[in-house]
């Protein structure tokens, strides 16, 4: 069994309408809660850029992602440490692919009320 030297990453694309809003971030903290991981979002406005002084986000604190203010077409890379770094980074990374299911909650937000 090899040891992880360090931190797992991996760049996300918000893909969502809504962004990372409150029940996406609960969607991720409850993601994160099931494995044995410590995971941060790091929000870095230039995907060449260093790392250092980007904004970063306890993965389980919504105030915390919610202060990224990540929107639709916006890349955050997740950092993840621990012994299921690499499960909690295949989870996150599908939740994040999925939309966060919006569309299940909102499936046509372009519709139209008599009235």
């Amino acid at each position: 069994m090899s040891e992880q030297t360090g931190p797992l990453r991996r760049r996300v694309t918000i893909r969502n309408r809504a962004g990372l809003h409150a029940r996406a971030a609960s969607l991720v903290r409850d993601t994160v809660l099931k494995h044995r991981s410590r995971v941060t979002l790091i929000k870095a406005e230039d995907p060449s850029a260093s790392l250092n002084g980007a904004p970063r986000a306890d993965a389980t604190s919504v105030i915390e992602m919610l202060s990224l203010g990540a929107m639709q077409g916006e890349s955050l890379i997740i950092e993840a440490e621990g012994e299921e770094a690499q499960q909690v980074l295949d989870a996150l990374e599908r939740l994040v692919e999925c939309k966060f299911w919006e569309d299940d909650f909102a499936p046509d937000s372009q519709q139209t009320f008599p009235g």
